[in-house]
């Protein structure tokens, strides 16, 4: 009997793996939900019932169901651990799969925790520092890239960019030299730091190139990923029918397919769309379906994201309380995460919103609000080792946060404050002292080879050349120093700063002072 149902349990296993490769994951789910069924009465089937067990929680992680999927993955581990010598293969991919769940919950350290004890166990060093220097061995080179392209996504999502653009280029260059093939998930991380820097024209160079590779390698979702990060860049460049166009795309693919947190995301960027175009009730509508979407996925970055959306609508639609109400929250999920810039960013739409009721309570509201999170956003760029990233920063990304503070300060009838501003933004920017601290993860150079004129294609080596150009020179600088207005030590913005470090966790200034006399 058992002969029979292990077979039937293989055939059923196999029919699945056909269909998640044809882009069919939910049909994929169904089927090893139906192998793992078969198999889990019958002891002999132990071996068969794991591998189904794991192909259906990637199978659920893959259609969004984190929940489903961390609870699987963290009982196969269970069982890997009681049987080491047995089951101790299995570990690697495991741990690769429950950390891109995890990473979905927004549980970041439990999902680099998870990678580095992946990269352990394949290097066999006992601490998981591979970072792509020389070549993995044999079978452990693709589980060794998967886990580190996985862990350049935990720097990018929680936007520690200098960290993220040297895991970015380490992985893309490693997958470049030893499986091209592979190649179209490591640029669209690369793609999605450029963009979310500013830098709009590598990005795009970047996303196309990451979309044909993509559909070379016929990764569908992989290529609604890069869609959506285009149909970004669209929007933020002032294409917005290309945009449009994208999201419909996408949608065309994920919607049949059940992938429904990129369903989602496609709809919460045509909510947003529709919101510039003067179109607040579908704009609402696209949020109400995004959001019922991605609700039970238990992905809260996203739906915090989304949250931000929802109460911009809420605000254009008249009902500012629930607006405040809904980026309050939205602010708290986001300092819980640990993510102190995106609470910065909130404050900032936050901020805007009041500013434009123009009653006095919530103008002064607004100050509070914009003040920090704009030194903060703006302390960002110090943070970052090369020059023309720094200005790039500064001026797609603080400049904007920093006339918001300075045009509510002025509107306030705060002079003291507008001229502490002013002080403050012209402190010049010190190169980084030989006796100061070094950063703990200066930027990688990219290697010679990729520098040389590379010639243009979807295996991903101009891609590397894009994205390699920018960081090979690098000058680490200083935060400003804390300017003293008096001769008694008064401190420039000295309450406004050290608000910004305890909301956000930026280091906003350096601890040197210097007078301004």
């Amino acid at each position: 009997m058992s002969e029979q149902v292990s077979r039937t349990v293989t055939d059923l296993v196999a029919a699945g793996i056909e269909r998640f490769e044809a882009g069919a994951p939910r049909a994929a789910h169904d089927l090893f939900d139906r192998a793992a069924r078969a198999a889990e009465p019958y002891p002999a089937l132990a071996d068969q019932y794991l591998q189904a067990l794991i192909n259906r929680a990637a199978a659920a992680g893959h259609l969004g169901d984190h929940p489903a999927a961390i609870a699987t993955f963290e009982e196969v581990l269970a069982r890997c651990a009681a049987e080491p010598e047995r089951l101790g293969g299995l570990r690697p991919a495991v741990l690769i799969n429950l950390a891109q769940s995890l990473l979905a919950t927004g549980a970041f350290e439990a999902a680099e925790s998870a990678l580095t004890d992946c990269r352990a166990l394949l290097t066999g060093d006992g601490d998981g520092s591979w970072d792509g220097d020389g070549d993995p061995a044999g079978d452990n080179a693709e589980p060794l890239m998967a886990a580190l392209v996985a862990l350049s996504t935990v720097a990018v999502q929680r936007e520690e960019w200098e960290r993220a653009e040297r895991l970015t280029l380490v992985a893309l260059e490693t997958v470049t030299r030893l499986r091209p093939d592979l190649v179209g998930r490591a640029l669209m991380n690369v793609a999605t730091v450029a963009l979310a820097t500013g830098r709009h024209g590598p990005a795009e160079d970047l996303a196309e190139q990451a979309l044909t590779a993509c559909e070379a390698g016929g990764e569908q979702a992989g290529a609604a990923d890069v869609r959506i990060v285009l149909a970004q860049l669209m929007a933020a460049t002032g294409r917005p029918e290309r945009a449009e166009a994208l999201l419909h795309t996408v949608l065309a693919h994920t919607g049949p397919a059940g992938l429904t947190e990129r369903t989602s995301h496609a709809l919460e960027l045509l909510g947003t769309l529709a919101g510039a175009r003067g179109e607040p009730a579908r704009a609402e509508e696209l949020y109400a379906r995004a959001h019922a979407l991605l609700e039970p996925s238990g992905a809260t970055p996203a739906l915090t994201v989304l949250t931000v959306r929802r109460a911009e609508a809420a605000w254009r639609a008249g009902r500012p309380e629930e607006a405040d109400g809904l980026l309050s929250h939205a602010a708290d999920t986001f300092a819980a995460l640990g993510l102190g810039l995106r609470r910065a960013q909130t404050h900032l739409v936050h901020a805007a919103l009041l500013e434009r009721s123009g009653a006095p309570r919530d103008l002064a509201r607004a100050l509070d609000l914009a003040v920090p999170a704009a030194l903060s956003v703006d302390a960002v760029r110090y943070g970052l080792t090369a020059g023309r990233r720094r200005e790039r920063w500064r001026r797609a990304v603080a400049e904007p946060a920093l006339a918001l503070a300075f045009r509510l300060a002025a509107r306030t009838r705060d002079a003291r404050l507008v001229a502490q501003l002013i002080e403050v933004q012209c402190a010049t920017t010190p190169v980084l002292r030989e006796d100061g601290p070094v950063p703990a993860e200066p930027a990688r150079p990219a290697p010679a080879g990729f520098l040389d004129e590379p010639p243009p294609g979807p295996d991903g080596t101009l891609g590397a050349a894009l994205a390699g150009a920018e960081a090979a020179a690098v000058l680490p600088v200083a935060p400003p120093p804390r300017l003293l207005l008096t001769p008694a030590g008064e401190v420039a913005l000295a309450d406004r700063i050290a608000l910004a470090e305890q909301r956000y966790g930026v280091p906003v200034r350096d601890e040197r002072q210097v007078p301004t006399w």
